[in-house]
Parts: structure tokens; sequence; C-alpha cells
């Protein structure tokens, strides 16, 4: 399977990446454990696999990160909704 491209990869469900990078992961270790390959031959042959395992990681890297500044924003928001409550409670008594 050809590398994907960053574009074709953020279309790609969360479940698929996330199985797509183990199987890459094992076919990876596969060309290491092979009895009889030298560790040229083995690095040459997974070369493509780290690859395309970097890139799904890569998108997955950014998914977390867009998922984290969407998490800080509700935490800031509920946070100045909290102190306003509190500000419109304490000055109404």
């Amino acid at each position: 399977m050809p590398p994907e491209t960053p574009q074709g990869l953020q279309r790609w469900p969360k479940r698929e990446l996330y199985a797509r990078y183990d199987d890459l992961q094992r076919s990876a270790h596969a060309c290491f454990d092979r009895d009889g390959a030298t560790y040229e031959q083995a690095q040459a042959e997974a070369a493509p696999l780290i690859e395309q395992a970097d890139a799904i990681a890569t998108e997955i890297v950014r998914r977390a990160r867009r998922t984290a500044r969407w998490a800080w924003r509700v935490v800031y928001v509920a946070g100045a909704i909290a102190l306003a409550l509190i500000v419109w409670a304490a000055i109404g008594r």
C-alpha cells in the first residue's frame, strides 16, 4: 500500500488509523524477526513501512493536539462563566 497523503489520512476514521498503524508496526518488526535476513535487508524492507507508520503517527498527534486545544477552550469558557456567576451572586447580595 503506498503511503497516504496527509489530506487522505485526515479522512480516515480514528479506529482505522490506529489499526493501520498497528499493522504497519507489526510488519516492520516482522522484517527484523525473520531468520536468515541481514540487518540491512530487514532495514530496507521495513523502511517504507516505517515511513507510512510515521505519516499515520503524525496524523494521530495532529488530532490529539486539536482535541487538546478544544478542551482547553472549554475549560477557559467554563471558568469564565463560573467567575461571572460568582461575581453576579456577590453583587446581588
